[in-house]
């Protein structure tokens, strides 16, 4: 069997375990997988918890199905490293080995007694590692070999000689084993109570389940795990149990209450999402229920879609596809579409500034359009989404169904006129409008209409994709050169070809717009007066009348100067090292006396690398740098940091022939900062141990 090949020892194991705390865990597992850790500890779901002879830990773990997970401690020196092995997809330091730490922590705060992992345990066979992975083991010589087709084998053979076994023998061969797994004890221990009861009492337990179930109000401290959670098991099994019995109607009744409730108190939860995972495992029964009821093709996708609507955090997606891919014919389909038609029929939002009630409604369009199209009514879908738009102010969805008609010049004409009825309160609907419009005019070849819009998005939101776009849409329409003359003139000056002109009125009445404007996408009253913009004769393309109120839009508070970080990703991409060097220093030199200069140590490593072979000395200037500013620190991003510069440096000095000049800066370092140890075994793993003294 797979044993660590530096197990703790036995009688320091206890001692070792208990000395483990949260920060422990989460500095080896990461965050997210000592949360998921914790929530299947709490949920029961490590089984079979053994100790090894050697203080480690074997257990099983349900997760999408059942691991096995062995962990345990290492001991380095005077300190203990937890390390693990689990048969999941992950393998180390999973939220499977999480569990079952925790689980063996609270076996012993709770003092019970752990039996020993026997040495023929089958679980030692799922931790089977490949030859290229299975460092930190020692695999024996006479260990079987596993193949598919071997286990096949024994699984019919062990399968045949139980189903020849007398009744009796048979009996006492399960009590044995179900005496030993206290988790099938217990389930076979609930399968009885439950078969006591009959289908009206398994009906009233089960109502008197999700009421006090979710009655509960979930929390989660994320410090000490302390806190409170709803336990849905017991829902789920009374909920399986009456599906056995073929009462899918009581099911489906039980899970219209339990979606409307459990729903509910997700909205109210104050946890790490683990009242979401543990409702969403009750969800397929319930689906699977509406699948086999009594309810008619129609009525069963209006549950599932009721369900999908009031679902705020993807818990039914998977499980309603037991109702979806179920056998639904078009006219199914069309008497779904025609009830939730009679839901928005003469409806109106609800409140101008509700953006709630508006997006509800959109969803609910989104439905009725996939009833349509599933039941062959997509001649509908164009009057549906054009009430719509001009409703809540979805012109994109709009919009999109007419280009895919190839209607280009109906799409043409409803993106531009849903920019003028967004554009005041929603300018991001208004610039995915404009983003339309581009694409319309490249499907028609109009390459200057396309620049014109490549442009506006290159002077908003400058960077290399922007540019690129610019240029390659400017070629296309013939004045690649002037452009690009005018996008470096922009990023080295922040000077652009065109500005708008917004009148003091407009202005005004603008600002009072957007401060009383709701949170709609309802037609902007007309301004007193209109922006208008003036171009410089050398720019090349036109400026389009529809984006002139995308222009005047304010800009916040971005740079108004150079880029030069653009600049500099741009000679990066063109592999001009020199060019890279010459915007670098311009925009330290812009950055210097400014509190907190951003772009240039963000930028810093990049440049260092991309001039190291030509600029060495640089490089290692840059890098130093780096070097220096994270060396105060004590915490161990910095740690990391200190030694990936330093590993950075090393092939710089080598190919100079100066290996002994950096041999020094490491041996400096090391014996400055001696005394944090974190930092020295960063140091060990990144460049290699510190040769003996």
């Amino acid at each position: 069997m797979p044993r660590a090949k530096s197990e703790t020892p036995a009688g320091s194991a206890e001692a070792a375990w208990r000395a483990l705390s949260w920060d422990d865990l989460e500095a080896w597992a990461g965050e997210k997988a000592l949360e998921r850790g914790k929530n299947y500890q709490a949920e029961g779901r490590v089984t079979d918890l053994a100790l090894t002879e050697e203080g480690g830990l074997l257990a099983s773990v349900e997760g999408t199905e059942e691991y096995a997970t062995h962990a345990w401690l290492e001991s380095r020196g005077k300190r203990f490293v937890l390390e693990s092995h689990c048969s999941c997809p992950v393998g180390y330091a999973c939220k499977h080995a999480v569990a079952v730490v925790v689980e063996y922590l609270k076996a012993l705060a709770e003092k019970r007694e752990i039996p020993t992992a026997l040495e023929d345990d089958p679980r030692w066979y799922d931790l089977d590692v490949p030859e290229d992975e299975d460092e930190g083991y020692d695999e024996p010589e006479d260990r079987p070999q596993k193949s598919a087709k071997a286990t096949k084998e024994w699984d019919e053979k062990v399968r045949d000689h139980l189903r020849n076994l007398p009744q009796a023998e048979l009996a006492e061969l399960a009590w044995g084993l179900v005496r030993k797994s206290p988790r099938d004890y217990e389930a076979i221990r609930e399968k009885v109570a439950l078969a006591e009861l009959d289908p009206k009492g398994l009906v009233a337990e089960a109502r008197r389940e999700i009421r006090e179930t979710t009655a509960v109000q979930p929390w989660r401290n994320h410090w000490d795990g302390g806190g409170e959670l709803p336990d849905y098991r017991p829902t789920r099994r009374l909920l399986e149990r009456l599906l056995e019995l073929g009462r899918a109607d009581d099911v489906v009744s039980l899970g219209r209450d339990l979606i409307r409730k459990g729903f509910a108190q997700v909205g109210r939860a104050d946890d790490e999402g683990e009242t979401i995972d543990r409702l969403a495992r009750c969800l397929p029964v319930v689906f699977e229920a509406v699948a086999r009821s009594s309810l008619s093709p129609p009525e069963r996708l209006l549950f599932a879609i009721d369900a999908e609507l009031a679902d705020q955090t993807d818990m039914v997606a998977e499980a309603s596809e037991a109702v979806f891919e179920s056998p639904l014919t078009p006219e199914d389909w069309s008497a779904a579409a025609d009830a939730l038609l009679k839901r928005i029929k003469g409806r109106t939002v609800a409140g101008t500034d509700d953006f709630s009630d508006r997006w509800n409604r959109d969803q609910l369009t989104g439905w009725i359009a996939r009833a349509l199209e599933e039941a062959g009514r997509r001649d509908e879908l164009a009057a549906l989404y054009e009430a719509e738009a001009r409703l809540t102010g979805s012109y994109e969805r709009l919009v999109a169904f007419l280009a895919d008609e190839g209607r280009l010049d109906d799409a043409e004409r409803r993106a531009t006129e849903g920019i003028a009825a967004v554009i005041a309160a929603a300018p991001g609907t208004a610039s995915h409008l404009a983003v339309w419009l581009r694409d319309l005019a490249a499907r028609r070849g109009r390459w200057d209409v396309v620049a014109a819009h490549a442009a506006r998005t290159f002077f908003d939101h400058p960077g290399v994709v922007p540019y690129d776009d610019l240029i390659e849409a400017a070629a296309k329409a013939g004045v690649a050169e002037p452009v690009r003359a005018w996008a470096r003139r922009f990023l080295e000056t922040g000077e652009r070809p065109y500005r708008v002109v917004v009148p003091k009125a407009a202005a005004k009445a603008s600002r009072s717009r957007a401060k009383a404007a709701p949170k709609s996408s309802r037609p902007a009253e007309e301004a007193p007066s209109t922006p208008s913009v003036k171009v410089d004769p050398t720019w090349p393309l036109p400026v389009p009348e529809v984006l002139i109120p995308l222009l005047a839009q304010p800009r916040g508070f971005g740079s108004t100067g150079p880029r030069w970080s653009v600049l500099i990703d741009l000679a990066l991409a063109a592999g001009e090292p020199a060019e890279v060097l010459r915007w670098y220093d311009r925009m330290r030199a812009a950055e210097e006396g400014t509190p907190y200069p951003s772009d240039s140590p963000r930028l810093a490593d990049r440049v260092a690398e991309a001039v190291a072979a030509t600029h060495p000395d640089r490089a290692l200037a840059i890098y130093r740098d780096r070097l220096d500013a994270q060396l105060p620190h004590t915490d161990p991003s910095a740690y990391a940091a200190c030694a990936d510069y330093l590993d950075r440096m090393g092939p710089i000095y080598r190919a100079q022939g100066r290996m002994p000049e950096w041999s020094a800066l490491v041996a400096s370092i090391r014996e400055k900062y001696r005394n944090r140890p974190r930092f020295m075994e960063q140091l060990d793993r990144t460049l290699g141990r510190a040769p003996a003294k």
